[in-house]
């Protein structure tokens, strides 16, 4: 540019002006311009529109530059649009002192300063909006950056200079590789921090390690977001498909079972499948007579259960409690989850779920499924009940509460093929009464069925559980004595002669007294013989000593001198 008019005896030299890589000008002590160099130009916007003054944007910027002789930041609008300035003013020694205006180009300095600021600012904003919270530690393994919304309830301030291992949940498996001091790049690795109140949080964790141009590990970097609240919602969310999808096997299950007992075990099995546990039993509530108490009997079990007794004194409160309902008992060792079914507003039994110690605890979520389970299962108990009462009713003679001939006949084909298969001994007795007509005759049948059910008692009363007792017809009676010799068959039937004794005073008349008779055929596995056979030697001697005199008992030979 063309050099301006010197001000009178102020020295300077035009071609250091020149040299100069950044805009100067030489400014007199009234502020007038006196040289500039090609940088200080009207183009940048440092001189006004005739080029012969500084600038307005610069003469308002000047006081600052040159009496409080301090660097300003100037705004000017040049020909490529608005730049920024820092102008710095040195003064100049000479017969007409003046200064040496310096101006700094910091627009790209200060537009990349503001665009970082902003992006960071930015960065910030999305970090807070996403709950995630950034973070940076030492090669000590302390926090030396935390975003301002801290971590698990703790204040920025609080874990500054932290160790991230102090703040681990005692009660939680530590992580194999603790992210905060990782030496490789970890992804969404989960950790359980103890929150600043107390309670357990899990934060999903991800970070890179830190190393130095030598390969030394110097920290580590990472974010990480409270997703306790996630896996809750995804635990539910299981926990609701997993209750669904066992419900619908159970309903299935009742659909396609028409044996209540088998609808029973089969929602045994899928309970202890669906929710993990060791064992399941379903306790049916049975009244006893005479003294109409509730018992509580196991129908159905799965799975491996603990003894009987352990459950027996909390299966006895649930069922003295008035308004029973879902609870979790300990015992011996065992979590049983308990829940009472209720039918028509009475309880008529109680599912029961086993787990061991070394199994997880139950939750509100089982809880919440095996009460409903419980309601389901209740009308199935009811229809068992009811299958069971006719059932029973099907295979009783209702005078005596003895099998009926129909069952008889079933038991004994079973138990005699089991006792085929053991090679065991056996004994059949054929009971029939002496003289019973003549009591129906002269006393009427009221009397009759007394004595009958008088007989019922003897035989019922000196057996075993494990013996079959029937009537068989009108005043004949069958006993099938299992796991006996012919000795022990001839003890029994001696104790029912002793006891029929008493019969005695159901007679039509002194002549024609209410006795019994005996036919007892023993039974040697290893013989082969048949049922019908059996029965047909024990009816044989049955009718021997009825025409051999009566009140006794006859012992049928062997199959073999038939």
């Amino acid at each position: 540019m063309t050099p301006l008019p010197l001000v009178d005896r102020l020295e300077f030299d035009q071609g250091s002006l020149e040299a100069c890589p950044e805009p100067a000008a030489v400014v007199a002590l009234d502020g007038r311009l006196v040289a500039a160099n090609r940088l200080f130009s009207r183009d940048a916007g440092l001189l006004d529109a005739d080029g012969t003054g500084l600038a307005a944007a610069v003469l308002a910027c000047l006081d600052a530059v040159l009496l409080q002789r301090q660097r300003t930041r100037c705004a000017v609008q040049g020909k490529d649009g608005d730049s920024l300035f820092d102008l710095t003013a040195l003064p100049l020694a000479g017969r007409a002192p003046g200064w040496l205006l310096l101006a700094n180009d910091v627009t790209v300095d200060v537009s990349l300063r503001d665009a970082l600021v902003e992006s960071r600012a930015r960065y910030m904003d999305i970090v807070a909006l996403s709950g995630e919270s950034a973070w940076e530690t030492a090669e000590d393994g302390t926090f030396t950056i935390i975003t301002p919304a801290g971590m698990a309830g703790y204040a920025p301030r609080q874990l500054i200079g932290k160790d991230p291992a102090s703040l681990l949940d005692p009660a939680r498996a530590p992580p194999t590789i603790l992210p905060f001091s990782t030496p490789l790049a970890l992804k969404a690795a989960h950790l359980w921090i103890r929150h600043a109140d107390g309670h357990s949080v899990c934060f999903e964790v991800s970070a890179v390690p830190l190393y130095d141009e030598g390969g030394v590990w110097r920290g580590a970097r990472g974010i990480c977001r409270d997703v306790t609240e996630e896996r809750q919602n995804r635990s539910f969310l299981a926990e609701m498909r997993n209750s669904e999808r066992l419900l619908a096997r159970i309903t299935e299950v009742f659909r396609k079972k028409s044996n209540p007992d088998e609808m029973l075990l089969a929602a045994a099995e899928a309970s202890v499948q669906g929710l993990e546990a060791g064992g399941c039993q379903i306790l049916v509530a049975t009244w006893s007579e005479p003294a109409g108490e509730l018992d509580l009997v196991s129908v159905v079990s799965a799975g491996a259960c603990g003894e009987p007794t352990i459950a027996e004194p909390l299966l006895a409160a649930m069922a003295r409690d008035p308004n029973p309902s879902v609870r979790v008992e300990a015992a011996q060792g065992w979590s049983l989850l308990m829940a009472p079914t209720i039918y028509g507003g009475q309880l008529i039994g109680i599912l029961v779920l086993w787990r061991s110690a070394s199994q997880p605890v139950w939750t509100k979520q089982d809880m919440q499924l095996v009460g409903t389970l419980a309601g389901q299962l209740a009308a199935a108990i009811d229809q068992r009940t009811n299958y069971h009462r006719l059932l029973v009713a099907s295979r009783t003679d209702l005078l005596t509460g003895l099998y009926n001939r129909r069952a008889f006949d079933e038991e004994l084909s079973r138990r005699f093929q089991r006792l085929n298969r053991g090679a065991r001994m056996a004994a059949l007795l054929f009971v029939d009464l002496d003289n019973f007509k003549v009591v129906n005759d002269l006393r009427g049948h009221a009397v009759g069925d007394e004595a009958l059910r008088h007989v019922a008692d003897i035989l019922r009363g000196n057996t075993r559980g494990s013996d079959l007792v029937a009537r068989i017809g009108g005043d004949e009676f069958a006993v099938w004595l299992e796991d006996v010799s012919e000795q022990d068959a001839v003890k029994r039937a001696r104790i029912f002669l002793s006891a029929a004794a008493g019969l005695a005073n159901y007679s039509g008349n002194a002549g024609k007294p209410l006795q019994m008779s005996i036919g007892i055929a023993p039974h040697d596995a290893e013989g082969n013989e048949t049922i019908t056979a059996l029965m047909k030697r024990a009816d044989a001697a049955m009718y021997q000593i009825k025409r051999s005199g009566k009140a006794s008992f006859a012992v049928a030979p062997p199959p073999e001198v038939i």
